[in-house]
């Protein structure tokens, strides 16, 4: 990811910057030296000075100053500090401007630089100044019960230190957990304890000062305010990858305090599918890395994650759902039932060949499983359904008629309309009639022949019986467990498709929400192309049901993660109740509307250049968004992941059961080699039986007592007997 810093970097050492007043500490008031040395960075020194007119005066939350020839580091974004009478005022630099001979502001300049300037620049060169708008933060009181709101003075002004930026931001004053988010790049320089800066190991440049940004969890998860929302162009502004790193670093802060899940949808290609795949690769898989182009995670990465207090450790309680391929859904009728088990799914070599879904590879996949409806769940969408056209009140009536007699599935559907069809072949004539329980003949043949092609339309995803998932297969809208990743796959699927699984899993889950039935402390649903699926003036359940979760979720523990490249196109009550806001790149006919209105013209400005991993984020905490860097999220990117874990580069068959066991036992599973040496001799189709007996012994995840090692030590040695005997 793009380093803040790096785009300001400049060979100027800051020992090399100009004083302009005296050195911090000189000739200051002594409450200044007292109280507030903590908050300046005293070793560059003053880098600018206050300064204000008759148009322009300095406010209480905006001031400007005049920067100084050498502080050539310094730019939009950055925070400074500055003085008023009795207090510090923290600020964020915003808009930057040169002024020439006008009176305001070249008053001040002249009066402390005209003997200096005119010397030295020739008489037909104009002096410039530089002046920039400060959007305060923040003031800081020696007593702590007085907030002042006094603007600042004419004097000095600093870099922000570590400890001035804390403040501003307000994390003292935190109720809930600090969830690290974003790093902060000021334009002073990085030191060591005895004061020398340091240097950045890569680039060979002076490393600037870097502050994680922190969000309140009861502001961010509730209950005090929640959720959360990305806006950007796709591709550019990073939206999914952000949303992962601070996903991943809510469960790493939470660990030890509450129990956190997430439930996410895929809808483009392999995005999230190797959730569960660490940027560095795990012991055994450096040469499988290296076949790709993925560069792993960069020291500056690493640095980043340390900086933070994170470790960039991939989701290892994944858990991957999709529906069936088109032509692949199990039929009730070819095993001569009515009911479709899936209890046993997983345990043939081609059961997961049929899901649609990008996770195909043996060994990879043990933690996906299949979504399946009857046509008892289908007929609770018949608006996603039904074309919007079909639906008048007579086939409404019809339908709510089928629901009546617990209609379930299309095999029962089919005997229904066979005893109306002979209904009405067998009347007598004083019988005759056109209607079948007040339902037109008409109204009948049109339902027949709409339910006809429903199982093409809904491709893979309905089945002809009744299904049962067993005990042994979670479902999509099952209660949660701790530090769980739930990815729904719907990539491959078509529109109708998608949103049908859309809403009913969101539905469902938020009914789970509102019985205190989800099994976490916290659940976080995170919804892509939001725009989408809760579109302004939109009328939808799904929209209802998510502006809903964003009006009541934080009381029930369920927040809303949304995207969107149109946050202008998103419902406002789901903006209105989002705590924090986050922008990547945003395109100039977007940026125009009314949804912006809140940012300056200088942050619209940089929001249409942003480079990627940069983002501005607005959090209830802070008087003014900010501008953030990110290190890449601590999983394989989703291509990257296809084209190792996806394909046949891992080739030998052990690789497939080692990756099963390290799903399933962590820390405690053998090493790579260790499986390898116990296998060895074994065919390829010994040890995926092995693997895939394995699998289904330990479906749910949990292993009790059992060790799911020694259940395959046990299988291979069998195995190797029998093929020791033949």
């Amino acid at each position: 990811m793009t380093n803040e810093g790096t785009d300001m970097a400049t060979t100027l050492e800051p020992t090399t910057l100009p004083q302009i007043g005296p050195a911090a500490g000189d000739g200051l008031p002594a409450w200044m030296n007292d109280g507030f040395q903590e908050l300046i960075d005293t070793r560059t020194g003053e880098i600018g000075r206050v300064v204000s007119s008759e148009k322009e005066p300095a406010g209480a939350h905006q001031f400007h100053f005049w920067a100084a020839d050498g502080a050539l580091t310094l730019d939009v974004g950055h925070i400074v500090v500055a003085f008023s009478e009795e207090a510090a005022v923290i600020g964020v630099v915003d808009e930057p401007r040169r002024y020439s001979d006008l009176r305001s502001f070249m008053d001040d300049y002249f009066d402390r630089h005209m003997e200096q300037a005119l010397a030295e620049e020739a008489p037909t060169r104009r002096p410039e100044i530089l002046v920039y708008t400060v959007t305060v933060l923040a003031t800081k009181h020696p007593r702590e019960d007085v907030i002042s709101h006094r603007p600042v003075v004419h004097g000095p002004v600093y870099f922000a230190t570590r400890d001035a930026i804390e403040y501003a931001l307000d994390t003292k004053n935190f109720s809930g957990m600090p969830i690290p988010a974003l790093m902060h790049t000021n334009g002073n320089y990085e030191r060591d304890a005895h004061g020398d800066v340091v240097t950045d190991s890569e680039t060979g440049l002076p490393r600037f000062q870097r502050t994680p940004i922190f969000l309140d969890e009861d502001y961010l998860l509730g209950p005090e305010a929640g959720h959360a929302n990305w806006t950007g162009q796709s591709g550019l502004a990073t939206k999914t990858s952000h949303a992962l790193f601070l996903i991943s670093s809510i469960f790493q802060s939470l660990k030890e305090e509450k129990s956190v899940a997430a439930l996410m949808f895929n809808v483009k290609g392999p995005d999230l599918l190797w959730l569960d795949k660490p940027a560095d690769p795990a012991p055994g898989h450096e040469a499988a890395y290296e076949t790709t182009k993925w560069k792993q995670l960069s020291e500056s990465d690493h640095l980043a994650y340390a900086a933070l207090d994170l470790e960039p450790v991939a989701f290892d309680q994944l858990r991957i759902y999709a529906p069936f391929r088109p032509g692949n859904t199990p039929s009730a009728v070819k095993t001569g039932g009515t009911v479709i088990h899936l209890g046993s799914f997983g345990g043939k070599p081609e059961d997961h060949a049929k899901l649609n879904t990008d996770r195909q590879q043996p060994g990879e996949t043990g933690n996906v499983f299949p979504i399946l409806w009857s046509l008892k769940t289908a007929l609770w969408y018949p608006h996603k359904v039904f074309d919007f056209n079909d639906l008048d009140d007579k086939m409404m009536g019809f339908i709510f008629e089928l629901r009546e007699a617990k209609i379930d599935s299309l095999l029962a559907l089919n005997q229904k309309f066979a005893e109306i069809e002979d209904y009405f072949a067998n009347q007598t004539k004083e019988e005759k009639s056109d209607y079948w329980n007040g339902h037109h003949k008409a109204t009948i043949n049109k339902a027949r022949n709409r339910f006809k092609s429903l199982q093409d339309k809904l491709g893979g995803l309905l089945a002809d019986g009744e299904v049962d998932y067993g005990g042994s297969t979670r479902q999509v809208d099952a209660p949660f467990a701790a530090q769980e990743m739930r990815v729904v796959d719907i990539s491959a699927c078509n529109s109708v498709v998608q949103d049908l699984i859309v809403t009913s899993t969101i539905n469902k889950i938020w009914g789970m929400a509102e019985k205190s039935e989800l099994g976490v402390d916290k659940l976080i649903i995170f919804v892509d192309e939001l725009n989408k699926y809760a579109a302004a003036g939109s009328q939808s359940s799904l929209r209802d049901t998510l502006v809903d979760i964003a009006a009541r979720g934080r009381h029930l523990n369920v927040v809303l993660f949304g995207a969107e490249q149109f946050r202008s196109k998103v419902d406002d009550e789901i903006l209105g109740n989002c705590g924090t806001a986050l922008y990547g790149r945003v395109g100039d006919e977007e940026i125009i509307n009314a949804a912006y209105r809140s940012l300056t013209e200088t942050a619209k400005a940089e929001l249409l250049g942003l480079p990627k991993g940069r983002l501005l984020i607005r959090h209830a905490h802070f008087r003014a968004p900010l501008f953030g860097t990110f290190p890449h999220p601590p999983t394989l990117p989703g291509m990257d992941g296809q084209r190792i874990f996806g394909s046949q580069r891992l080739s030998d068959p052990c690789d497939g059961l080692f990756a099963t066991l390290s799903r399933l036992m962590g820390d405690r599973a053998p090493k790579s080699a260790e499986v390898k040496s116990v296998a060895a001799g074994l065919d390829e189709e010994q040890v995926e039986h092995v693997r895939r007996l394995v699998e289904k012994s330990f479906a749910s995840g949990a292993t009790g007592y059992q060790n799911p090692w020694r259940v395959a030590q046990k299988q291979l040695m069998t195995r190797r007997s029998m093929s020791n005997r033949s």
